[in-house]
């Protein structure tokens, strides 16, 4: 574990503080998330059902439906009405799926967190059902969005308005992500922060010999962020090895920052974070599948991301 600062450990030590004073418990609302949980939804996401949620196709909207029915359940509000956002690319029909969890107190910033839900279909008679990639990442997406309306209902947060964001086509140049921000009707300098989450469930490319990690990109030149997510890891208990180079590489890290939604969000001068497992053997093949993935793990990255979040709306 890297050497933490004595004033980043009392900066987010003051935030624990204020935030226990309003009625916030974190362990007990990060207890709300769970390895059953998640396996459900993976199960769901990447069975032959959805088809391997090409955008455009019959299993892409099951599975978009699916995930509008969680946010439904879990008291999101409708984005701007409607939990669909539709759009066209190429000869398909895309749709984002979109809620709003509003501000305990009346706030006009916001954070938005996202993972994009579509793969590449089925190809040759074989399904690509995308587990990792990224039924795991629309997951942890649920998971967070049921412990953040907890928050909501019983008054103790969140502190910035959130937006909720499945994106489709990604895998069309992030053309979901793209529309998202084309049409947005919120000034780019009131959100805070974007948080995206893309391939979170393996354990097969671990930056060391613990299996027990995460790769955290877009913090590298923010010395301070790094620190106090390095406590925030003690912190929430997750105990995960914390990569903010990508194996050592930040050219790579650079390259690989590229290419999830993340970078819609940058180029329009949005900080982000990318949360992710890596690249592994079984991405973008048919053995990508929900028993692969290592869900005590994941819920272990979830609870990280959700202290991450927390801090990020907090400080």
């Amino acid at each position: 574990m890297k050497r933490i600062r004595l004033t980043s450990i009392i900066i987010v030590t003051l935030f624990s503080i204020s935030a226990y004073s309003q009625g916030y418990d974190p362990e007990r609302y990060s207890a709300l998330a769970s390895a059953e949980k998640l396996e459900s939804y993976v199960s769901f996401l990447a069975n032959d059902i959805c088809r391997g949620r090409q955008t455009g196709t019959r299993g892409g909207q099951i599975s978009g439906t699916y995930i509008k029915d969680h946010f439904e359940k879990f008291g999101l509000i409708p984005y701007k009405g409607s939990y669909y956002q539709s759009f066209a690319i190429d000869s398909a029909i895309g749709r984002n799926i979109l809620g709003v969890i509003p501000a305990y107190r009346e706030s006009d910033e916001y954070i938005v967190i996202s993972a994009h839900y579509d793969h590449i279909g089925a190809l040759e008679e074989k399904i690509y059902n995308g587990a990792d990639d990224n039924a795991s990442g629309v997951s942890v997406l649920l998971g967070l969005a049921e412990i953040f309306t907890k928050m909501k209902s019983e008054g103790t947060g969140p502190s910035k308005n959130i937006i909720f964001a499945a994106f489709d086509a990604k895998e069309m140049n992030m053309s979901g992500s793209t529309y998202f921000l084309n049409t947005l009707n919120i000034p780019s300098k009131k959100i805070l922060w974007n948080l995206n989450i893309d391939q979170i469930g393996s354990t097969f490319a671990p930056p060391s010999k613990s299996p027990s990690y995460i790769l955290i990109l877009g913090a590298d030149k923010r010395a301070a962020l790094r620190e106090r997510i390095d406590f925030l890891n003690i912190f929430s208990r997750s105990y995960l090895d914390v990569d903010f180079t990508f194996y050592g590489s930040r050219a790579f890290a650079s390259i690989f920052y590229r290419v999830s939604d993340q970078s819609s969000f940058t180029d329009r001068g949005i900080p982000a974070l990318l949360f992710t497992s890596g690249i592994t053997a079984h991405t973008y093949k048919p053995s990508d599948d929900y028993d692969l993935l290592n869900y005590e793990v994941m819920t272990r990255r979830l609870k990280l991301i959700y202290f991450i979040a927390m801090d990020l709306m907090n400080t």
